[in-house]
């Protein structure tokens, strides 16, 4: 046996898939060979357990129950074993197979050929029947092109020798391994997508992109703040792409802005085999999402969210849109990005009172899922991936049980009702993130009174050290509370906040009382 040779060390499974006579079991053999990993064969096994070939299997049971027994090899081979495996030639034709068998973050390398490389292999093997038929081998080529095209990772083998090619695999191998230990995965109703998170990730955006096979007529879209610092050399080391700006700032989340973005898209080209990047704070990432998800009915989307909040919170779960006259995000949309791009760096020209703003998301995150976090504030407004990385699973846990937010998702609005009014009551004066402060010590002070919480007065001098306002002046409690009506959680004109029974215990409690609300505010009124 050669000596293994792969770089990293990683329990991920490697499986080859692709049409027959691309090699799947050829080179899968070799490269678990030289990997020193184990090696399995879908179909191999298949013909084992049911003491039957495939085309036996056809014949006999039909292709139905054939297709069955490759989705539970799927299940079975879904948990990383540091093994290689060859599927058969549909079994990640069917999509939910796809993203069963990469559920846990094992590697999918696609073999490719042209249909001219591959007929001659396909007559000269005695094993496919099929094979000679190559009128029907076309159809069945043609059938399944389209399948293989939406696996990200691709190999052409038509005019490769099998070594050749195993390298290329274990190469392609290993950089997957070091990105799933930059990454974390995201699985949603629509598929599955990376968040990426690691320092000088910014500069190697054009190689990013190729890899996630995200070519096309490209867009940037920034505001005037983030333009000069990183979109205009982002957009210029991009192949065939565009750079357009709005003003930042809140008050520009609007339908205005969104027709503004629409107007450019058209004069730059973009069509639906396009990209629209997304890279700024919230409310860049918030309406240039709404503008991907809603032109021609959807371009894909990159987010590379450049403040702290944005990291932690509005680039993660897919909800875009922007505010109206009578409330925040009142028009929107679930869109799901290609990938997140995260790089630590961009936060050193971050604004200080916005870095304070994202630790308020932070220290959300920390109240509803993750308490450990709030003893590493400091490493996570100093951008450490691996605290950023932790404070984003509180999120993408949530989201992933609950991507429509018709549950458990709404947790994620701790502190956030209150916020959302203040910040309309003041003309957006308030940044989002001073609001959330200021919400979290308003929720737990709520919780207290309806749950026994007992952390209020420790969650206020937390977000008070960290720079955030913990008092408001110069409103109408009255206006605020008038205000919340809008709010999206409202139902059926009945409130609907979240609390705190406990650290990483939110719940909703709804009908709270407009008196007990006022008093609330009221108290924290300078």
């Amino acid at each position: 046996m050669n000596t293994p040779i792969t770089h990293i060390e990683s329990n991920l499974n490697l499986i080859l898939t692709g049409f027959m006579g691309t090699g799947k079991t050829t080179i899968g053999k070799l490269v678990a060979e030289r990997l020193g990993r184990r090696f399995l064969d879908m179909d191999q096994i298949i013909m084992i357990r049911t003491g039957r070939t495939v085309p036996e299997l056809f014949r006999t049971v039909g292709e139905e129950r054939f297709r069955a027994l490759e989705a539970e090899l799927c299940k079975e081979f879904s948990p990383p074993q540091g093994i290689v495996i060859a599927t058969g030639g549909g079994a990640l034709v069917s999509e939910a197979n796809y993203r069963t068998i990469t559920s846990q973050g094992n590697v999918v390398v696609c073999l490719t050929a042209s249909f001219e490389a591959l007929l001659p292999r396909l007559v000269a093997s005695r094993e496919r029947p099929l094979a000679q038929n190559s009128q029907a081998v076309a159809e069945l080529y043609r059938r399944r092109e389209q399948a293989y095209r939406k696996i990200r990772i691709q190999l052409d083998t038509s005019n490769l020798e099998p070594t050749t090619i195993a390298t290329a695999v274990i190469h392609l191998f290993d950089r997957e391994v070091e990105r799933h230990g930059l990454s974390t995965q995201v699985h949603n109703p629509s598929g599955v997508y990376d968040i990426l998170c690691a320092r000088n990730l910014l500069p190697k955006m054009r190689y990013l992109l190729a890899d996630y096979r995200l070519d096309g007529r490209i867009v940037v879209v920034t505001d005037e703040n983030v333009a000069p610092l990183y979109g205009e050399s982002l957009a210029a080391s991009l192949p065939n792409a565009s750079l357009v700006t709005f003003p930042a700032g809140e008050v520009h989340k609007n339908l205005e802005t969104i027709n503004t973005l629409y107007a450019a898209f058209i004069e730059m080209g973009l069509d639906r085999s396009g990209v629209v990047i997304a890279l700024g704070g919230g409310v860049v990432g918030d309406a240039a999402g709404y503008a991907a998800a809603t032109y021609m009915r959807g371009v894909r989307l990159v987010q590379i969210p450049t403040s702290l909040l944005a990291m932690v919170d509005s680039s993660v779960g897919g909800k875009v849109g922007v505010d109206l006259p009578q409330g925040k995000n009142l028009v929107g949309a679930f869109k799901q990005p290609e990938m997140v791009l995260i790089d630590p760096n961009v936060l050193h020209t971050l604004d200080p009172v916005e870095l304070r703003c994202g630790l308020a998301e932070v220290i959300k995150h920390g109240l509803i899922g993750d308490p450990g976090l709030l003893e590493h504030l400091d490493d996570i407004a100093a951008g450490d991936p691996t605290w950023l990385r932790r404070t984003i699973q509180v999120k993408v846990d949530i989201v992933e049980r609950d991507p429509y937010e018709h549950g458990e998702r709404a947790h994620l609005n701790l502190g956030h009702t209150f916020a959302h009014a203040i910040e309309q009551v003041s003309g957006y004066a308030w940044r989002h993130g001073e609001a959330v402060g200021l919400g979290l010590v308003a929720a737990t002070r709520l919780s207290e009174a309806l749950c026994n919480f007992s952390g209020a007065a420790q969650v206020e001098s937390l977000v008070q050290a960290q720079g955030l306002p913990t008092r408001w002046r110069g409103f109408d409690p009255e206006a605020l509370w008038q205000t919340m009506h809008t709010d999206k959680k409202w139902q059926s004109g009945q409130s609907r906040f979240v609390v705190l029974e406990a650290p990483g215990q939110p719940r909703i409690v709804r009908g709270v009382p407009r008196e007990q609300v006022i008093d609330i505010l009221k108290s924290l009124e300078e």
